[in-house]
């Protein structure tokens, strides 16, 4: 959803207003918004570094690499297109774009949700399973490289605890993994 702001006629001169500085319009030293920034830049280069290392190693792409792992870790071993699309930043159209590739790579199939025939799920098949445990694999040497080896334990303690606090608790897929 898009605001709709005023348009003024070409050539109409704005005035500027002389009684806010700089800092009062955008206030770069709020720490809230440093946090904002630094959770956007450090979340942005980690993207960048962790998808082209795996890229890289195996050719999976990072977006397709988050795609198996939901799967993976959802309870039944399958997760609907709905909840594939709410658990990462894709729109629906966007999910179903993806899922599409993945299943021409044979690493995913679709398919009718016995309770709801309204509802497509995706589950992983052979072929996923193994991609996914070869990526896992070369993502945890990665993440060791530029995350945890970066950090001390409390660090990472302290920064788990964080996310999880922001994020309302820990997702159900790592419920099990929250010791």
């Amino acid at each position: 959803m898009s605001k709709n702001f005023p348009q003024e006629p070409i050539g109409t001169v704005i005035p500027v207003p002389t009684t806010e500085t700089k800092a009062d319009v955008c206030p770069t030293s709020d720490e809230r918004v440093v946090l904002f920034g630094l959770l956007l830049e450090t979340n942005a280069r980690l993207q960048r570094q962790l998808g082209a290392a795996l890229e890289d190693a195996i050719g999976l792409p990072l977006a397709w690499f988050e795609v198996l792992i939901r799967v993976h870790r959802s309870e039944d071993g399958y997760l609907s297109m709905s909840k594939l699309a709410t658990q990462t930043v894709y729109s629906s159209g966007g999910t179903t774009r993806l899922v599409d590739r993945i299943e021409a790579q044979g690493l995913v199939v679709r398919g009718a949700c016995p309770n709801d025939r309204r509802a497509v799920h995706v589950r992983l098949t052979e072929a996923g399973e193994r991609t996914l445990a070869e990526a896992l694999a070369v993502h945890s040497e990665h993440l060791d490289r530029f995350v945890t080896s970066k950090l001390s334990d409390a660090e990472r303690a302290a920064l788990v605890d964080a996310l999880r606090k922001l994020n309302d608790g820990p997702p159900a897929c790592a419920a099990s993994a929250a010791s």
